[in-house]
């Protein structure tokens, strides 16, 4: 006998069988992989430093355990060959074709300037684990661009306001020409002119430069002229760059971003090595608990030290696993998983680490260091510390 249901009943029921399924639809949501797209190059000039940020992130993803609030973490991304089209259709196929939650990426600073419309446009969170360019956090900023590395102000005003002070007055540039080389060279003078110091001369070698022949005739013929010569080589150039510095027997000290004598390249350097000074934000053998135990980890899964460039993948990641644990999981609130990210607090074995919320771009402190012999090997000794570092441009206008 079939039993007639009532108006109001069969209004009770109705809400009730929609109530399940957004609860279905829901439950089916958060248990979806949470897609990590990473925009890097693992090949070219700048191979060695897209490897490097995978291998942080991983790891990251590793101690989470593989997942995050019911979750599974997979990392979906190609080779994007240092070349800024390569890059943008990287990005449109990690957008579009498999709706990455996040982007982690790119290594250099004119390959950011290429995906940040894109990023912004398709509102996907992009975490930049490298690039430096300065506009990214300033007037191209994005409420979905949230830099975890540096900015190529960051590290080189304070380097410059040292070498003023210290170090002396009279200094050269020489730095890869492209937007990175332009922007840092440009906080170096900042900060050098800010205690009295001068730029007597500037050289620009293309991006991918292995014989600095040249470069080292024209500073032989200013070389009482200087007290130093600050550079930006980036990628496979560094190691030629800073061994033919050194077999130029030059009297002016050699200073720059850190990366210039990175920890990848002491077995390359050696003693060449020896007493340039730099400025970055990581220093692996800072004596600190959580440093410890961050080598330790990165040693046993990879045979080896972590540099700054492993340690801005590592943090990229945890940023996300932070905000995504916090939302459980559900990231369609755009301005949410924004705010979660702000709020998060990673423990980085940098130090401190806070993103600043009217630009996006991170605060930090900034190390200058110097590379001496240490046991068998080279290390990095901090000279001084410039404490919770902050962009101090204005011109970042966030629009959602």
């Amino acid at each position: 006998m079939n039993q007639r249901i009532s108006s109001p009943a069969r209004k009770g029921l109705r809400m009730s069988l929609i109530a399940l399924a957004v609860a279905a639809a829901g439950g089916a949501s958060a248990a979806e992989d949470l897609k990590i797209g990473t925009v890097l190059s693992f090949s070219q000039v700048m191979g060695i430093y897209g490897n490097a940020i995978l291998d942080g992130v991983k790891l990251a993803v590793d101690e989470a355990g593989g997942s995050v609030a019911g979750r599974k973490i997979v990392i979906v991304g190609e080779d994007d060959k240092n070349d800024p089209r390569v890059a943008l259709q990287l990005v449109r196929r990690l957008v579009k074709d498999e709706k990455v939650d996040f982007l982690v990426g790119p290594v250099g600073s004119h390959i950011v300037q290429a995906i940040r419309e894109d990023a912004h446009q398709s509102k996907t969170f992009l975490l930049v684990a490298n690039a430096g360019n300065d506009e990214v956090t300033r007037e191209l900023c994005s409420p979905y661009i949230i830099r975890t590395s540096f900015s190529n102000w960051q590290w080189n005003y304070p380097l410059g306001e040292y070498a003023g002070a210290k170090v002396g007055k009279r200094a050269a540039v020489v730095a890869s020409n492209f937007v990175a080389g332009k922007q840092m060279a440009a906080a170096f003078q900042a900060g050098f002119a800010k205690n009295g110091g001068t730029v007597v001369e500037e050289i620009w070698p293309a991006m991918g430069t292995a014989d600095f022949a040249n470069v080292f005739t024209r500073l032989r013929g200013k070389e009482d002229e200087l007290d130093t010569v600050w550079s930006f080589i980036p990628g496979s150039g560094t190691v030629n760059y800073v061994n033919q510095y050194a077999q130029a027997h030059l009297k002016p000290v050699n200073m720059g971003p850190q990366s210039n004598a990175d920890d990848f390249f002491f077995g390359a350097m050696k003693d060449n090595a020896l007493g340039v000074i730099g400025a970055g934000h990581y220093v692996v053998s800072m004596d600190t608990p959580r440093n410890k135990a961050f080598v330790e980890a990165f040693r046993k899964r990879y045979n080896r030290l972590p540099a700054a460039v492993d340690l801005q993948g590592y943090d990229s990641a945890n940023l996300i696993i932070a905000a995504t644990k916090k939302l459980n999981g559900v990231l369609t609130d755009k301005k949410a998983v924004r705010q979660a990210m702000l709020d998060a607090d990673i423990d980085s074995p940098r130090g401190y680490f806070k993103i600043d919320p009217k630009t996006g771009n991170v605060i930090q402190n900034i190390y200058i260091t110097k590379v001496v012999k240490r046991g068998e090997g080279y290390a990095h000794e901090i000279l001084q510390t410039y404490e919770k570092v902050q962009d101090t441009d204005t011109s970042c206008k966030l629009v959602w």
